[in-house]
């Protein structure tokens, strides 16, 4: 079950355990919004759900908490990002935002990480590109312990969920397409085993390659598997999630199979389209695309066309109203790290209360 929540006090709270841990307080900001931004948009397996994860990441060692982002330029238009092993919604932000950066001079940016942590929702960074104008693209990869997805014909995990996500501007919201390669992000299945429900049939299969609907028997031990985005043609979700895994390993000159390899792989690829059409007259053009897209009539069991990001930022100004989820698992945690580090988390949670 779950209980709604206004953002800025889960933001506060948030900050409040990260700091306590020893993060700078800026790196915490940033961190935390980025999970809590996900929460808005409806993204709940990449929003507040993480931040225990996160805590426990710091206290292992596995998150530099200090740590420096340094960017290396290997060519006019290319550069490798060094997250130093820190949080990876920083090293995510600096990597993007240096990728507009050398898009603005060059008209086009390829980005790679190395030690990133988690960088939460893929989609945010593209969305910050597009808000300046900007096309972008991204993947993300991880390493061999998050070999959750089977690749095509097989009944053991070789892949990660693997996502790409990329971000177009508009006269409007922008578009914002951010998917894994899989049916499912693990995320999402977590979360189905928080509340005690089960998983959509088609997501997971069990240990044994048999079809299941229990997040638990995904879990095991032995551990099942998730099955690639496409059902029945899922060689093409395999296929993606490959061209994920190409960009953020062999590319970034790490193998598939090293298990000293914690976090992400991320590429940002970011395009000026001011470099083929001036950029008030794309904000045209696409705000004329998705009028197209959307005057389609709708199918049967269907309101209308949504384009890619639509849903997204509806649910962000509901919830900034209403309040965003936090699951009772994801609030045991948060209190347990808040005993520990001498943050009362109901009292920032619930100010008003006595």
């Amino acid at each position: 079950m779950s209980r709604l929540y206004q953002p800025h006090t889960v933001t506060e709270a948030g900050v409040a355990l990260f700091s306590a841990a020893g993060a700078r307080r800026d790196q915490a900001c940033m961190t935390v919004e980025s999970l809590v931004t996900s929460s808005l948009m409806g993204h709940d397996s990449h929003g507040v759900m993480r931040i225990p994860d996160y805590l426990g990441f710091v206290d292992d060692g596995s998150i530099v908490k200090d740590a420096e982002v340094i960017v290396e330029q290997t060519g006019p238009t290319t550069a490798v990002v060094d997250c130093g092993q820190g949080f990876g919604p920083v090293g995510a932000e600096r990597a993007i935002n240096e990728g507009i950066l050398i898009a603005r001079e060059q008209r086009t940016a390829c980005m790679i990480t190395r030690r990133c942590n988690h960088v939460g929702r893929l989609g945010a960074w593209v969305q910050i590109a597009a808000d300046e104008g900007m096309i972008a693209l991204a993947t993300c990869n991880s390493p061999i312990y998050g070999h959750f997805v089977l690749p095509w014909g097989g009944r053991e995990g070789r892949l990660a969920t693997n996502p790409i996500a990329y971000a177009v501007p508009t006269g409007g919201d922008p578009i914002v397409s951010d998917f894994s390669t899989s049916v499912a992000p693990e995320g999402k299945i977590r979360f189905h085993r928080n509340e005690g429900k089960p998983v959509p049939d088609g997501w997971i299969l069990d240990s044994a390659g048999q079809p299941t609907n229990d997040p638990n028997a995904f879990y095991g031990p032995p551990p099942g598997g998730i099955l690639p985005l496409g059902a029945s043609v899922g060689h093409k979700g395999f296929a993606l999630s490959l061209l994920v895994e190409v960009l953020g390993s062999a590319l970034a000159g790490i193998s598939s199979k090293d298990t000293e390899v914690f976090g992400n792989g991320v590429c940002f690829i970011v395009l000026d389209p001011s470099a083929f059409c001036p950029l008030d007259e794309f904000r045209r053009l696409m705000d004329e695309t998705v009028a197209y897209l959307k005057s389609s009539a709708p199918a049967p069991g269907f309101e209308e066309v949504l384009v890619p990001g639509e849903l997204e930022f509806r649910t962000m100004r509901q919830r900034e109203q209403a309040g965003i989820p936090v699951d009772n698992e994801t609030l045991d945690s948060m209190r347990e790290y808040g005993d520990r580090l001498g943050v009362d988390i109901d009292g920032v949670l619930n100010p008003g209360d006595d």
